[in-house]
């Protein structure tokens, strides 16, 4: 039997782990210790079977996952957490969030953000390997989408049929969750790092999910595309979602003065760009955007964090025939009005945002200024994209030997493969609301630290982008300037 575990985000006060028990028909009960004490499961669930369709000789599933909570003080740092099960041992470190962020000198609270993994090409394992040399601690661990490409490679024989299609994106999860048991490269060191909150993007699913693509055969039929989409539904809740499905992954997490929510805008989008969050998801977009307008007519420092898995300072696509083929954005879709209007209103307020997202595979930093209000308080993005990044067969081959030939007469890019960083629109929001501006960009596979301390009633946020290359000329530290968030 395999075991494998991580520390799900959740309020402070509480730990949350997730636990996969691979290879075994009967999981046996895990017992749990915390820094040396037996510690007993707050409302203990048993193991349910990850339903990636694997069974053993007489039919019963042989993988299984379970969550489970334990109460502890808050506020405390760091503890010590083992895990027995079968006879396997799992250790692990879990970091609690604190219940209100420090002041500058105290110290500072840390989100790790990773996104856009594409594990066979990490063959040396180099993205948890930088990773765990990182001194800066995260206390929190921000997948940003695209933990998983079940749609690649390009050219994979995807499977058509149950249960081999479940089973080939069952395999996917379990090589990055369960990474370091099986000696390969995958997600485990970094989702060892911090508890985790993730968001999923169209990779967990399929190239622009959820339509038709014509590099995708399995997504050419009705019937076969709903068999994926449920396959990959099921997977993302067993090994992705710390909370109940009908919530569709938000997550809603309080550091004061920071009010942060994680909010999947991809699984629930419909094929006629109505619809990114089901009414729960609204329901709680709505509810945040209430308690920070709250916060600041009650006089208490408010500051929002919100994050999901696409950009929001982009372009969105025009015609219908490139909103289908290529990626639709979430401007693309009617209930982004929604969204842009809950964040007028905050503006309007005078609270600050911070927004973090992954997606475009490069890395940026963008500031936007209230146009009307040109006193109030800038809203920021931070987008930290590749970790990992995809391989596109014969084009990326084409693009490194162009590079290599370029080496021979001058300076070769170390990035030959990458994109460069697209420019800011000049404006967003309702009625050109916001002017926009970049204050970083890079290209590259990159994971940043995004730092927030206490600053007199707002927040001092930093960001530090790390490369992820074997050149430790490239994959030194870089940080971007201060970005104050001080409500008005």
């Amino acid at each position: 039997m395999i075991l494998a575990a991580h520390a799900q985000a959740c309020e402070a006060g509480t730990i949350q782990l997730w636990v996969g028990m691979f290879g075994t028909q009967d999981p046996p009960a895990p017992a749990f210790f915390i820094r040396e004490a037996a510690a007993v499961p707050l409302d203990p669930s048993p193991m349910t079977p990850i339903r990636d369709r694997h069974v053993g000789t007489d039919g019963k599933p042989i993988n299984h996952r379970g969550i489970f909570r334990f109460s502890v003080a808050p506020n405390e740092d760091l503890y010590a957490v083992r895990i027995v099960a079968g006879g396997e041992i799992y250790e692990l470190k879990v970091r609690t969030l604190p219940q209100a962020l420090p002041s500058t000198l105290d110290g500072e609270f840390n989100i790790l953000l990773c996104s856009c993994y594409f594990q066979p090409e990490d063959r040396n394992g180099l993205l948890g390997t930088i990773a765990s040399q990182i001194k800066l601690k995260p206390h929190l661990t921000l997948m940003a989408g695209d933990q998983v490409y079940l749609d690649l490679p390009l050219l994979e024989d995807m499977p058509q049929s149950e249960p081999a299609l479940s089973q080939l994106v069952g395999d996917k999860y379990m090589r990055n969750w369960a990474s370091a048991s099986l000696n390969t490269a995958g997600l485990e060191p970094v989702l060892a790092k911090a508890p985790v909150v993730a968001i999923a993007d169209d990779h967990e699913f399929w190239n622009n999910y959820p339509f038709p693509q014509a590099q995708l055969p399995n997504t050419w039929s009705d019937e076969v595309r709903g068999r994926w989409k449920a396959a990959a539904q099921a997977l993302y809740e067993d090994y992705q979602l710390a909370c109940d499905p009908t919530a569709a992954g938000v997550t809603r997490l309080d550091v004061l003065p920071l009010r942060m929510l994680f909010v999947d805008m991809r699984a629930n989008r419909d094929d006629s760009f109505h619809r990114l969050m089901n009414p729960a998801a609204e329901s709680a977009f709505k509810s945040w955007v209430d308690d920070l307008i709250q916060d600041k007519i009650a006089g208490a420092p408010a500051v929002g964090v919100l994050a999901s898995g696409q950009a929001l300072f982009i372009d969105s696509p025009t015609s219908d025939f490139k909103k289908r083929t290529a990626d639709a954005e979430m401007g693309n879709y009617q209930q982004f009005d929604l969204v842009k209007s809950e964040l007028v209103r905050l503006a309007d307020e005078g609270v600050p945002l911070l927004y973090l997202t992954g997606d475009v595979h490069w890395s940026r930093v963008a500031s936007a200024k209230d146009r009307q209000h040109p006193g109030m308080p800038l809203f920021y993005e931070v987008i930290s994209s590749p970790s990992c990044l995809i391989r596109t067969p014969v084009i990326d081959a084409a693009k490194e030997s162009i590079n290599a030939v370029k080496g021979i007469f001058g300076a070769k890019s170390p990035w030959p493969r990458h994109s460069d960083p697209a420019e800011v629109p000049d404006y967003f929001g309702p009625a050109n609301r916001f002017s926009l501006r970049s204050e970083f960009k890079r290209a590259g596979d990159r994971i940043a630290f995004v730092s927030f301390a206490r600053a007199g009633n707002g927040v001092d946020v930093r960001v530090t982008y790390y490369a992820i290359s074997p050149d430790k000329k490239l994959s030194r530290s870089e940080t971007v300037k201060t970005l104050e968030l001080r409500p008005v």
